[in-house]
């Protein structure tokens, strides 16, 4: 499939918006903004819903619920710009906070674009939840390891800890272990394939790919929950 909608131009207007930093300018240019980023997104939106709720029924599609806002929230941030520069979808379960919420993602940024599947944040319990369950050797982990393993366009992210918590681990469970966050992400420096459109089956053909790596940590969560 060939998602042309994502142009140059949305990114510009994006990055021009959040430097003028002007809720007056903002409010002139709305109609831009929905036709240039907001639109798009929602388009793609549709399109991932099927893929998404076939990896997880209960995931929230809505179009409006899944795409981050253009405005800020910077009430409880030292960075009062009012705009940001780039969008994101993320696909989760409802009444979850994004803070602490398991999801899937697509971004664009100035930089780039990607996808993954993670925490932004995760909460304490379940990261140790799904330590056990790496030095139990669970399947769910066994899955999610070789999910990752035949998807290389992903990588594992989150910061490590300076001081191993499981010095005497194997080696290839460290690099899992040591994560005080936990994700695994694809980005692409190169826009061309966002604006042509030729970055869809390859994206979804890896968000499929790497579902296990989501199992894992769902099947984290909800050990926790009947804990």
């Amino acid at each position: 499939m060939i998602f042309q909608e994502f142009t140059p131009q949305m990114l510009d207007f994006l990055a021009e918006n959040h430097i003028r930093n002007s809720k007056s300018w903002y409010e002139e240019h709305k109609a831009d903004c929905r036709k240039l980023a907001i639109e798009p997104f929602y388009h793609l939106t549709e399109q991932m819903a099927p893929t998404m709720l076939e990896i997880d029924p209960q995931f929230v599609v809505t179009p409006y619920k899944a795409l981050s806002r253009v405005r800020r929230d910077n009430r409880f941030t030292k960075n009062k710009d009012l705009y940001r520069d780039h969008l994101w979808l993320t696909f989760r379960h409802p009444k979850k906070h994004l803070s602490d919420s398991l999801c899937y993602y697509f971004e664009i940024e100035q930089e780039g674009w990607g996808y993954g599947v993670g925490y932004y944040h995760i909460p304490t319990n379940i990261r140790d939840e799904f330590r056990q369950m790496i030095l139990n050797h669970d399947i769910r982990y066994q899955q999610a390891r070789q999910a990752l393993a035949q998807t290389p366009a992903f990588s594992l992210y989150g910061d490590c800890y300076k001081r191993p918590p499981f010095p005497d681990a194997p080696e290839a469970d460290q690099i899992w272990l040591n994560r005080k966050n936990i994700g695994v992400s694809a980005f692409y420096d190169d826009h061309t394939a966002l604006f042509d459109g030729s970055f869809y089956d390859i994206m979804i053909y890896h968000l499929k790919r790497i579902a296990p790596f989501y199992y894992f940590l769902r099947t984290a969560e909800e050990r926790v929950r009947h804990q």
